[in-house]
């Protein structure tokens, strides 16, 4: 009697007796799993990077940056309240960041200038 068997690094267990609930869990735990794993291997693969670093005498965080490489400039306006650049026909005001308000883009649709409405000294 011919068998099928997977020919796979790692044995899978048959799941196809499974409800679909069980599928489901199995799916969570699996993923559950998978995120500590790779977690885990993170871990390891930092600290063996931080060991070779400073066996070469070099500084591990100077190397990566003090955030692990993943570091963003903080704006320097964060927190200021900024002054409007535009201002509408009928008192609207636009700051000139985020998506342009939908006053200013029917009056460019019209083939107005968004200069026109360019607050002075801006």
């Amino acid at each position: 009697m011919a068998t099928s068997s997977r020919k796979t690094s790692t044995q899978i267990p048959a799941i196809d007796h499974l409800e679909a609930e069980a599928l489901v869990a199995l799916i969570k735990h699996a993923n559950d799993l998978l995120v500590r794993k790779r977690e885990q291997t993170k871990v390891k693969i930092l600290a063996d990077m931080r060991m070779t670093a400073e066996k070469a005498g070099l500084d591990f965080d100077e190397l990566v940056g003090a955030g692990g490489g993943r570091t963003r400039r903080q704006r320097s306006d964060i927190g200021i309240t900024l002054p409007p650049k535009y201002r509408g026909p009928n008192g609207q005001i636009y700051k000139g960041r985020g998506p342009v308000p939908k006053w200013l883009k029917m009056l460019e649709r019209k083939g107005v200038d968004r200069e026109k409405f360019r607050v002075k000294g801006t």
